[in-house]
């Protein structure tokens, strides 16, 4: 059942996210909290094992690269920052039912788009072939050398 994130689940989270921190930036309890405190969508699966949140295209969160980019080429989209799956949750269905749930929350607040990044550097094909599975389509690409990592831009219109 999706349940809202509380602060019982951070440990968890801070757990996965480090376990995937080459595809995700770095969280400390301090940044979650922040994070989730700007989040609209803040969902989670069987204590944590799944986790996805994630704004809408004008929220407060200065100076966020992925969303500076898509707020030039998508209008009115909601922003999927982060889903992550437990090693030994993958292949549960997980990921598809939060996002057939975040698009539903999403076109029930009005936007018009989920967007989403996903890397390319390093390269992450099983998120590639998800995203494209779940109807996404890519929008472009985006290297960023300060940070050694590039990203493809997707996004599905609800």
């Amino acid at each position: 059942m999706i349940s809202p994130i509380t602060s019982r689940h951070y440990d968890q989270i801070l757990k996965i996210n480090q376990e995937f921190v080459h595809w995700l930036s770095p969280l400390d309890s301090k940044r979650l909290d922040w994070v989730l405190s700007i989040a609209s969508y803040k969902r989670q699966l069987d204590n944590a094992q799944a986790v996805l949140f994630g704004y809408a295209h004008d929220a407060e969160y200065p100076d966020h690269k992925n969303m500076t980019w898509l707020n030039q080429h998508v209008e009115n989209y909601f922003y999927i920052d982060r889903i992550i799956i437990d090693p030994k949750s993958q292949g549960k269905g997980y990921g598809k039912v939060l996002y057939q749930d975040i698009e539903k929350f999403a076109r029930k607040v009005g936007h018009a788009h989920l967007a989403c990044e996903v890397n390319t550097k390093p390269n992450n094909q099983r998120s590639h072939a998800f995203h494209l599975a779940m109807g996404f389509i890519p929008i472009g690409d985006q290297d960023y050398p300060d940070f050694d990592a590039a990203v493809r831009y997707y996004r599905k219109s609800l």
